[in-house]
C-alpha cells in the first residue's frame, strides 16, 4: 500500500535532516503533504506553492493555509474548532505525522480523527517538561502519547525518558538519526602532515544554550593553557550568538576560536573535511545529527555523554565520551587526540565505519516508510 502522510507543525524552511527524510520517503513511494502557513512559507496566498523550496523537496505536495495572524498552530486551531477538524481535508490522508511533540500537543484534537505518528527528538522530552513556563508540554505529553498510533524515538535513551510521561513501550519505535555517507565523506588527504600544525577542532549546530558552547570554550582555554596548539571553528547561528562572542573575548580566545555563523551545506561540509576532531559539549541531545555528519567525514568525536550519544559513540573507539559540564574532561580527551595523529586516524576511520553500518540515511528512510505503512494499514 502507498500511505498518504500529512506532516504538521514544521518550521519554515524545514531543518535539513527533515527535508532529507521527507524527500527520501517520496522516493520510497510514500505520498507526503506538508501543511504550512502561507506567510511563513513566503507564498502570496493560501493554496500557492511556497516561494523557496529545497530542491530535495520537489516531489512533495503542499497544503498552504491562510496566514491571518498568529502561529500556524493558532491558525489550525481556529480552522478545526475545539475538537473536530471538519475544515481540513483529512479524508485525503492515511496518517498524520508530527515531527515534534509540541506540534502534536498543539494539534491534539486531530489525533482523534486519524492515526498519528509523533516524533520524540530530545529537548522536548528531557528539557522542556522541566521548565515551569512550559507546563503545557509536560501536561500534553501523556495525552498525545495515549492517542498516537506510534511514537518514534530518536534513541533508546529518549524512549526510556519518555516513559516517565506516559509513553507505552509497545507504541515506541526507535529509529535513530542518520546521514548520507555519500554526501558527508572524508576530504582529500592533506598535502602535508598534520602533526606539526594545530589540532583543528570543529563543531556545527544552532547557537543555543543547551548546546553548551561555554563548556567547549572553557575546554579550549584549558587546552591552550596546557601548551597544546589548537584552533576551534564554530559553525551555526542562533539566539545565543552575542553570548558566544562575549565568552570568546572573556576567555581571550580570539586567536584560537572562530565563529562563522550559519553556513550553507557545502561550506559546512568543507569545514568538517578540513578538521581533525568534532567536539560536542551539549547539555541535552537525542542523538546529534551534527556529530553523525562529523563521523561520516572521518572525524573522531569528543562528546558529552548525554541523551543517546553513547548509542552513537563508543568511548575509546569512535572518540571519547565525557561528563556533561566538564571542560577538564573534554580538554583531556582533546589533548590525547592532539598528541597522537595515529589515534585520530584510527578513531576517525572507526567513526566512518559506524555511520556506514548503523546510521545510513537510506536505512532510516526505509524504517520510516515501513512505520507509516504499518500505521496506515
Amino acid at each position: 500500500m502507498t500511505p498518504r502522510v500529512l506532516v504538521l507543525g514544521l518550521t519554515w524552511p524545514p531543518e535539513t535532516f527533515i527535508s532529507r527524510l521527507l524527500a527520501g520517503l517520496t522516493e520510497r513511494g510514500v505520498g507526503v503533504t506538508v501543511a504550512v502557513g502561507a506567510r511563513r512559507a513566503g507564498a502570496r496566498r493560501a493554496g500557492a506553492r511556497p516561494a523557496v523550496v529545497d530542491p530535495a523537496l520537489a516531489r512533495i505536495d503542499w497544503l498552504v493555509l491562510p496566514s491571518r495572524g498568529g502561529s500556524l498552530a493558532d491558525r489550525l486551531r481556529r480552522r478545526i474548532g475545539p475538537a473536530r477538524g471538519d475544515n481540513l481535508p483529512l479524508e485525503r490522508f492515511d496518517v498524520l505525522y508530527f515531527p515534534w511533540n509540541t506540534a502534536a500537543i498543539a494539534y491534539a484534537p486531530l489525533l482523534a480523527r486519524k492515526p498519528a505518528v509523533i516524533s520524540c527528538r530530545g529537548a522536548q522530552i528531557n528539557v522542556a517538561p522541566h521548565n515551569p513556563e512550559r507546563a503545557a508540554i509536560r501536561d500534553g505529553l501523556a495525552a498525545t502519547f495515549a492517542r498516537a498510533a506510534a511514537v518514534h524515538c530518536v534513541s533508546a535513551a529518549i524512549r526510556d525518558e519518555a516513559a516517565a510521561y506516559g509513553l507505552d513501550a509497545g507504541k515506541a519505535v526507535v529509529i535513530r538519526p542518520a546521514v548520507d555517507p555519500d554526501v558527508f565523506r572524508p576530504g582529500a588527504a592533506p598535502a602535508s602532515p598534520r602533526a606539526g600544525g594545530p589540532l583543528r577542532i570543529v563543531t556545527t549546530g544552532s547557537v543555543i544554550w543547551r548546546k553548551g558552547y561555554e563548556y567547549a570554550l572553557l575546554a579550549m582555554r584549558r587546552l591552550i593553557d596546557q601548551g597544546v596548539a589548537a584552533h576551534f571553528d564554530i559553525v551555526g547561528g542562533g539566539p545565543e550568538a552575542q553570548r558566544l562572542l562575549y565568552t570568546i573575548h572573556d576567555l581571550a580566545l580570539q586567536d584560537h576560536v572562530a565563529w562563522h555563523g550559519a553556513q550553507p551545506p557545502g561550506e559546512v561540509l568543507r569545514r568538517l573535511q578540513a578538521a581533525d576532531v568534532f567536539l560536542l559539549t551539549s547539555l541535552s541531545e537525542g542523538i546529534a545529527n551534527a556529530a553523525l555528519e562529523g563521523m561520516a567525514c572521518g572525524l573522531p568525536v569528543v562528546t558529552s555523554a548525554v541523551g543517546g550519544m553513547a548509542e552513537a559513540v563508543t568511548d575509546g573507539v569512535e572518540g571519547f565520551l565525557t561528563p556533561a559540564r566538564d571542560p577538564e574532561a573534554a580538554a583531556a580527551a582533546l589533548a590525547r587526540l592532539a598528541a597522537s595523529p595515529q589515534m585520530r586516524r584510527d578513531m576517525g576511520a572507526a567513526a566512518r565505519r559506524r555511520v556506514e553500518r548503523d546510521f545510513r540515511l537510506s536505512d532510516q528512510v526505509g524504517a520510516f516508510a515501513d512505520l507509516f505503512r504499518a500505521v496506515a494499514a
